[in-house]
């Protein structure tokens, strides 16, 4: 908590804890974090395969063509969250913040001169956050409890699963787990990258989906059943 509260003394405890307020991230605040996580169901599961759009080069030389795979799950979970705030460690901060910038706009004030007016401002700055400060000490702790509906994402495996295949025009090339399609797959992909034809399609299971392009790389994602792929995982 002090280590977060530390740009509190180099900003301006009061000042910096207005701007808090102001721009609703009180959340920064919060002392003694306990956060438990509940899964919720609607969990979803989607593969999703890329082909380059052209081949990859890594200095000169040609890397070997393989097409990535992901598979990944996303859901929500409700966070419920418990914490407070303004306890013994806020007004340890406010109490030293009133100290150090009382001390510090003082010293500054009374050492600036015609030459140097620059420590009127800072030293004015300083002194009255000092005085803004003192009656932040004594708020009393308030206790946060708070459920936030979060959604997550999760890597499941990022091998390609058995029966993928990529349709090039009308062949169909099955995919290994490392991505790759053959020298005969190969062959008809860059035939198809001089003159494309129809799109590329991913199937899988009894399900295709067209590949769109961009000019890096072509992508498909295809939705498949919760456990359908992760359930072939090594």
């Amino acid at each position: 908590m002090l280590a977060r509260l530390s740009p509190l003394l180099l900003a301006g405890c009061a000042t910096s804890w207005i701007t808090i307020q102001a721009t609703g991230t009180q959340r920064a605040l919060d002392e003694d974090v306990h956060e438990a996580r509940v899964p919720q169901p609607g969990i979803q599961e989607r593969l999703t395969v890329t082909v380059p759009a052209a081949p990859q080069l890594q200095g000169s030389a040609a890397v070997p063509f393989a097409l990535t795979c992901a598979t990944d799950q996303t859901g929500h979970d409700l966070v419920y969250h418990q914490a407070f705030r303004y306890g013994s460690r806020w007004k340890k901060a406010t109490a030293i913040a009133f100290l150090v910038e009382g001390a510090l706009g003082a010293a500054l004030f009374l050492t600036a001169t015609s030459q140097h007016p620059d420590g009127y401002l800072y030293g004015g700055f300083l002194a009255a956050d000092a005085v803004l400060t003192a009656p932040l000490f004594f708020i009393p702790r308030k206790e946060i409890y708070r459920t936030d509906d979060t959604p997550v994402t999760t890597a499941v495996r990022s091998d390609c699963p058995d029966g993928l295949a990529l349709e090039i025009g009308s062949d169909t090339f099955p995919v290994d787990a490392a991505g790759k399609i053959g020298e005969l797959g190969e062959a008809a992909l860059a035939d198809w990258r001089k003159t494309p034809g129809p799109p590329l399609r991913v199937t899988i299971g009894g399900q295709e989906r067209e590949i769109a392009c961009a000019p890096q790389t072509c992508t498909a994602t295809i939705p498949v059943a919760v456990g359908a792929l992760t359930s072939l995982a090594p």
